[in-house]
């Protein structure tokens, strides 16, 4: 068997793997590109084989391949990924799109300044320029997978970008010209071919001119925007290149998600948007175009933002829907466990509890299959922990004590410290504080000694709430302050938010009011910026409830009904009740 038969042997075996290589790079591009705003038709595929085959044995003529580091140098598409543009003018956002996500190794653009094509048997001469396009070969990076999916991160994928008028033209000409299942063509094929060039080098200047036109028309006072194609097209209009502000290329950010929050609001239309982006800095510095929006709706109009953070937690929930099933057709099981996990924690967040205990549970069962130890005992502690919040004692210390068995098992220590920690948890829900103690105590004991701070900070939280319920203030104070002091050192910005808000109710215990808001409104500013909606109710009731104690009414109304707005819209079921109630209390005092 000679080099070129091993090789092809070889890429047979591992033919599927090059296609889920293109189709997971594939799903990036689509993904951002829908995201982002951009018309694209994105497809992948890998060489077959047998037209692999062909292609070394022509080339090997000339470069003599000694090695298979030799054909793996010279053949960059084995995985390959078409982006096929519907207005050519996107070409360059999505060019840096690729060198932002992804490592590149290489560009080329057609045509070359000196493009040498390979000599046919015609004296036919081209009138027309050819393939316009830009080829990229990329690796997928390896930080941005999750880690049953890290093993494409080395294979090369070739990423060509053109207009789609162009991918049709240059598979019709591939075909026919460099492939040898159709023949020769004859002087007036290539005529032809030529004739067709043209006319998609004419039907590129068409659109270039029609995506002008549709821009100036999503720019009109008093229409609304229909899609997040059109919010797109005006946000590059009034800040990117083409702007008579800002000159650069700028990153729109997650324009999708915008259009959902803003379509039946008054700012989906132009001249209402537009007195948003005096605020912004295309340059980026502040996040992305679309953060810095959603930045300046929040000031004006807190329940939109909060429609907004919905809107991204049900594109989460898709997300990871998607990401299961891809999973299951792979035949992925740690993946598909690992997903199951996620899915749990998304309905958790929403307090739909049942639901999240099914998918735990599907995840517990394929780890065990498995043999993944570690993964088993990770979600039995996360069905400790629903069962906790469902307020299941019972079930949740059984659960949790299976998963602190397992952890000693496979001698994993951060795993025995977050079990004993969540058992201390519902021992101090139970009142059962010398228990809660002691398993607080040993936690905070292997966290120190594997000097895992964030983990050591959520224990001191929780000594303090726990010295705090038997009413020994001045201890939980001193647990609180230095929960605090690490959550900053390590920039664990949750922590620090928790410690503050724990601090702030210390302090309105002791009537101390300016003391109290002083350490609310730090947390709230954490919590905001964090965007974590249901931290952000405790501290707006928080809030609310100091004003009431302070006799300020109307300012315990304002933050106890923007909290119940917060509740509502992420479907916080404990918050919208407290808040209501509170609400209620106060009304009927008036």
């Amino acid at each position: 068997m000679n080099l070129i038969d091993e090789f092809v042997g070889q890429y047979t075996k591992r033919y599927d793997y090059y296609i889920e290589t293109g189709r997971i790079c594939a799903k990036v591009c689509e993904t951002n590109m829908e995201q982002m705003g951009i018309r694209t038709i994105v497809t992948s595929r890998a060489k077959k084989p047998e037209r692999l085959r062909n292609k070394l044995e022509k080339r090997n003529l000339t470069r003599k391949y000694d090695s298979f580091e030799s054909i793996y140098n010279d053949i960059a598409d084995l995985s390959g990924v078409r982006i096929a543009l519907y207005f050519p003018g996107d070409l360059f956002k999505v060019q840096q799109f690729i060198e932002s996500n992804f490592r590149v190794k290489e560009c080329k653009a057609f045509p070359a300044s000196v493009q040498k094509t390979e000599e046919k048997a015609t004296d036919y001469k081209k009138r027309f320029s050819g393939y316009w396009a830009m080829h990229y070969r990329v690796y997928l990076k390896e930080a941005d997978l999750p880690d049953d999916l890290k093993k494409y991160a080395d294979t090369l994928v070739e990423i060509q970008v053109a207009s789609a008028l162009m991918h049709a033209w240059a598979e019709v000409e591939h075909d026919l010209v460099y492939k040898p299942f159709s023949g020769e063509l004859s002087y007036e094929e290539f005529q032809i071919l030529d004739e067709l060039n043209g006319l998609v080098l004419a039907g590129e200047i068409a659109l270039q001119r029609l995506q002008k036109a549709v821009r100036n028309r999503v720019s009109q006072v008093g229409k609304e925007f229909n899609n997040h194609y059109e919010v797109a097209m005006f946000l590059n209009n009034k800040l990117g290149s083409g702007s008579e502000g800002y000159q650069g290329e700028i990153t729109l950010g997650r324009v999708d998600l915008l259009f959902k929050c803003i379509k039946d609001s008054e700012f989906n239309k132009p001249e209402n948007l537009k007195e948003l982006l005096v605020y912004v800095n295309p340059e980026g510095k502040n996040g992305t175009i679309v953060d810095q929006i959603m930045d300046k709706i929040r000031e004006q109009n807190p329940v939109l933002y909060e429609n907004y953070i919905t809107v991204k937690q049900s594109e989460e929930l898709k997300y990871q829907m998607d990401t299961l099933q891809m999973n299951r057709d792979n035949g992925n099981r740690q993946g598909e466990a690992n997903t199951l996990a996620n899915i749990g924690f998304l309905y958790s967040s929403k307090e739909n509890y049942e639901e999240a205990l099914q998918y735990f549970m599907k995840a517990v069962k394929i780890n065990n299959e498995i043999g993944g130890i570690q993964g088993e005992a990770n979600q039995l502690l996360n069905l400790g922990s629903t069962y906790r919040l469902k307020g299941d004692k019972e079930l949740a210390l059984e659960h949790c004590n299976q998963a602190l068995k397992l952890h000693k098992q496979i001698s994993y220590k951060q795993g025995q410290a977050n079990a004993l920690g969540t058992i201390g948890n519902i021992y101090s829900d139970y009142g059962n504080y010398k228990e809660a103690l002691r398993y607080y105590n040993e936690a905070l004991e292997i966290f120190q000694e594997t000097n895992y701070k964030i983990g050591e900070s959520i224990q001191l939280i929780n000594l303090g709430t726990l010295y705090g319920k038997q009413k020994d203030a001045e201890q939980a104070l001193s647990y609180f302050q230095q929960a605090l002091e690490l959550c900053k050192e390590c920039e664990y910005k949750q922590g620090e938010g928790d410690a503050l808000l724990s601090i702030g109710n210390i302090y309105a215990g002791w009537w101390n009011l300016e003391k109290a808001l002083e350490h609310y409104e730090k947390a709230l500013a954490i919590q905001d910026a964090a965007g974590n909606p249901k931290s952000k109710v405790s501290v707006l009731l928080s809030i609310g409830k100091l004003y009431e104690k302070n006799g300020k009414m109307d300012k315990a109304l304002e933050y106890l009904k923007e909290a119940l707005g917060v509740s509502s819209n992420i479907e916080y079921k404990n918050g919208k009740e407290e808040a209501q109630e509170l609400i209620n209390s106060i009304e009927n005092r008036q």
